[in-house]
């Protein structure tokens, strides 16, 4: 099979840059991705395009933005812009088909509301939306089949009257988690492809350590909390910030931690989880090496976007556009991949589609994506900054941001004050530049960029970011009768 290549694409939900001992955490244990990232490519800057799971699960599958796709929020929430994509032959996969590739695809989809990812053609699982895996049929029958029983015991409520669960003790065995039954999946599809000596593109897309954080007795406090420190950024005032911090940070979440010893605990309760995840992915790498496919198999780690988990001040869950929710981990392993590789360029989740069609040596066609191969091989990144969107999680609401590689962030509020920071002295992004007088050179010329950026993707937004910066030679698509 040495003239075969193969894609091995792991996937998380909401895993923040931070969580794992290769990116420096000290408390949360990740051996697996600490030795798949010792073994590969460590991407040091990676980012999402959007901190939501719709859009930035349609940017990975397609490598196009979302204001290009169509999904720019949940796609099963009232305010959805789209409920399904409206091109699916965008899709990643369906060059791949062309090529007579398998391809399979076990876990979490949110990439449509009624539509799964078997309608458009993978193998596996076919769970639209969000994805209900709890009362899954084929789930609740794996449980039964092993005698697999749970309780959730511990549970941390976000609001009250047990409304919310933020986290918990999933009081059962590892096996009967959802998660060591994606891997499960995964593996059996891995075995029938190896045995039919068959070229693949396989994914397994793990629903944690979103919350509700649910590790299983096995792994429930394994953590230390006592060794558990506050962010940096935890006693964020939300000082001239956009009244919606203030708001989601009070508001949604009214009986969130109040003090150090409860935050320890619930993010303790995400270490937990994370590890107990890090443990299925070990499992799925290990039958890889078993079936002898990892000579010719890329392997590529990822999380659809990050989490705040108790940062600036108490925030929870996405949405915003902070780096606890953007910075992502993104690594790659596999033949021609430099081992112990660390790549600080700038780069995007969405770049993975155009990073597996090369590595394939298949054309990806035009996309906002780009591949990483070529920062691996040395090349020099065309890209000096990264630019990106939100449009809104529980209602719509439009924010753009940048991040230059050298370190200043731009974020851009239409209905709200901007944001201005210096990530290399402040990391926790905690003091706004925007009105300090010493940064105006900066400030306006990294407005000239988002609205460069704006109108290079196309983004509807461009107009409207031109005009409140004072650009109003940008014409938009108006009628305009003063314009001959």
């Amino acid at each position: 099979m040495d003239h075969k290549r193969n894609i091995l694409f792991i996937c998380v939900d909401q895993m923040r840059y931070d969580t794992m001992g290769y990116t420096g955490n000290p408390v949360c244990s990740t051996p697996v991705l600490d030795e798949l990232a010792a073994g590969g490519c460590a991407f040091s800057q990676a980012r999402t395009p959007c901190s939501l799971c719709t859009p930035a699960r349609a940017s990975i599958f397609t490598g196009d933005y979302a204001f290009a796709h169509g999904m720019g929020t949940n796609c099963d929430m009232y305010h959805a812009l789209a409920a399904e994509l409206k091109d699916p032959g965008r899709l990643l996969h369906t060059s791949l088909l062309d090529e007579g590739y398998r391809c399979g695809y076990i876990g979490k989809w949110h990439v449509g509301k009624d539509l799964g990812p078997g309608d458009y053609g993978f193998e596996g699982m076919n769970m639209p939306g969000y994805g209900d895996i709890i009362h899954d049929p084929d789930f609740i029958g794996y449980r039964e089949e092993h005698g697999f029983t749970y309780s959730l015991e511990d549970c941390i409520y976000g609001n009250e009257n047990n409304q919310t669960l933020l986290a918990g003790c999933w009081d059962g065995p590892t096996e009967s988690t959802p998660s060591h039954y994606l891997a499960d999946r995964t593996i059996d599809l891995m075995e029938e492809y190896a045995e039919k000596d068959e070229q693949f593109f396989l994914t397994c897309q793990f629903w944690g350590p979103h919350m509700p954080h649910l590790p299983s007795k096995e792994y429930y406090r394994r953590h230390d909390r006592t060794k558990i420190e506050q962010w940096v950024n935890a006693d964020d005032d939300w000082k001239n910030k956009p009244g919606i911090v203030r708001r989601l940070g009070t508001d949604f979440y009214r009986k969130a931690p109040v003090n150090d010893a409860q935050w320890s605990e619930l993010i303790g309760c995400y270490y937990d989880f994370t590890s107990m995840i890090d443990f299925e992915i070990g499992r799925i790498i290990d039958s890889l090496h078993r079936l002898g496919l990892d000579m010719n198999t890329l392997i590529c780690f990822t999380s659809d976007h990050g989490d705040m988990t108790g940062s600036h001040g108490g925030l929870l869950d996405k949405g915003f556009m902070y780096e606890e929710a953007h910075r992502i981990p993104l690594i790659l392993k596999g033949p021609d991949i430099p081992q112990g590789m660390r790549c600080d360029d700038l780069v995007m989740n969405m770049d993975l589609f155009p990073t597996f069609l090369d590595y394939l040596k298949l054309d990806c066609g035009k996309r906002h994506g780009r591949s990483l191969l070529p920062l691996i091989r040395g090349k020099e990144n065309p890209r000096d900054h990264v630019y990106m969107e939100f449009h809104g999680l529980r209602f719509l609401y439009s924010q753009r941001a940048l991040v230059t590689d050298e370190g200043l962030k731009y974020i851009f509020t239409p209905g709200d004050i901007d944001e201005l920071y210096d990530l290399k002295s402040d990391p926790g992004e905690l003091i706004n530049l925007i009105d300090d007088s010493r940064y105006e050179t900066e400030k306006v010329h990294l407005q000239q960029m988002l609205i460069e950026d704006a109108r290079l993707y196309e983004d509807p937004l461009a107009s409207c970011a031109a005009k409140l910066f004072g650009r109003w030679d940008i014409q938009d698509n108006q009628p305009n009768p003063t314009r001959l």
